[in-house]
């Protein structure tokens, strides 16, 4: 069946990646499929089947038969046909994360706030002795002089 999925990926010119957007699977379901980890579900064969209407049923499930509903068997798509009953309708669906929409938050306009800050000076503390200590566990202490002014 990984064959023949395969087959009507090189009949419609299309990547495994296009082939998965177009029949709306993700990518890594079809990479499982063509790699031969998985084999397709039967959600996955009716897509390709509602996708690719001019495939036959039979070929696709049982291998038995002709690739395409039509009565010529070298049928293949080209992009300038003009009959429509023979050109294959694609969808391409795009992933739901693609099409998820973000929506953003509607600021608020704020009156600004002017806030004052004031330092208040303490006169009742004063430093008497500052310790430096170094990392080869040796101190100094320097102790300041007194106010002059006092």
């Amino acid at each position: 069946m990984k064959d023949r999925i395969l087959k009507v990926m090189e009949r419609e010119a299309l990547t495994p990646a296009r082939f998965s957007e177009a029949i709306g699977i993700q990518r890594s379901a079809m990479s499982h499929i063509v790699s031969g980890r998985n084999n397709p579900s039967l959600d996955v064969l009716m897509k390709i089947l509602s996708t690719y209407t001019h495939i036959s049923t039979d070929w696709l499930l049982k291998g038995e038969g002709p690739m395409y509903k039509t009565e010529n068997n070298n049928y293949q798509p080209s992009l300038f046909t003009e009959n429509d009953e023979i050109r294959p309708e694609i969808r391409v669906v795009p992933e739901k994360s693609l099409q998820s929409i973000v929506e953003l938050p509607k600021s608020e306009v704020k009156a600004t706030e002017i806030e004052q800050v004031t330092y208040e000076e303490r006169s009742s503390k004063n430093v008497s002795k500052i310790m430096i200590f170094y990392s080869d566990n040796t101190f100094e202490t320097f102790t300041p002089e007194k106010n002059k002014t006092e």
